[in-house]
């Protein structure tokens, strides 16, 4: 599969819809990699090997049901035909170490690193309780962050073209998951002396709107859009 896979789009999501609207079972058909939120914004869900972990601070790392709605996510049949060891990668540098191997600034990539983080820094938002609600501004001031030193995992991400900013998260979008599946989160720094880098380009992105009428009757302010998605995103 060349496509991305996504419902909703990180501008919706940004700009309040958080309820889930779509199945994770109807989405999710032939796709093995992927990354995205449950409803509420309640966890972070990492798409490994088709099964989709979340991730809520205060809990330990579940699985989601297949039957769980969900506001955003961007799935993809991951089969990469790149594969480099790399090494001393981070946060900072990883945009020039994948523009070694491929020209990335106009295209969707499917990215993935592996092996021992000697630091890695993610974030996981707090649950909300039944008939609690949140903005994206308060969501932003309530989430744990937590660091790991010396764990073997896997980032599992996308590289998304600034001409598409307002679609997915521009740049790398990284969440993290642990060899053990039972750490996970959206990723925010990270330091690898030696890493397995792949990657696989993504010809096509195939979007699905949300069909409630809260969703066709926002007002969304494109404006402050590229704040926000930066804001909570990098």
């Amino acid at each position: 599969m060349t496509k991305i896979i996504q419902f909703s789009t990180i501008g919706a999501l940004m700009a309040g819809h958080v309820q889930g609207e779509r199945d994770f079972a109807k989405l999710s058909c032939g796709c093995n990699f992927g990354l995205g939120c449950s409803a509420n914004l309640n966890g972070e869900l990492t798409i490994y090997d088709g099964t989709a972990y979340e991730a809520t601070a205060g809990q330990s790392l579940e699985t989601l049901d297949y039957e769980e709605k969900v506001p955003f996510i961007q799935l993809t049949d991951f089969n990469p035909v790149h594969e480099y060891l790399v090494e001393h990668v981070n946060q900072k540098n990883i945009e020039a170490c994948l523009k070694r191997f491929i020209q990335a600034q106009n295209i969707f990539i499917a990215v993935s690193l592996q092996g021992v983080f000697e630091q890695i820094v993610f974030r996981r938002p707090y649950s909300l309780a039944d008939g609690e609600e949140r903005n994206v501004d308060e969501l932003a001031e309530t989430q744990k962050v937590d660091r790991y030193h010396q764990i073997e995992g896997r980032l599992i991400g996308f590289w998304t073209p600034e001409l598409f900013g307002r679609v997915s998260v521009p740049g790398f979008h990284f969440h993290f998951l642990d060899e053990s599946k039972q750490i996970s989160g959206h990723v925010l720094e990270f330091y690898m002396n030696y890493a397995q880098l792949s990657f696989q380009e993504k010809q096509t992105i195939e979007i699905t709107n949300p069909k409630s009428n809260s969703y066709k009757e926002m007002n969304i302010d494109v404006n402050m859009l590229d704040e926000m998605i930066r804001k909570i995103e990098k």
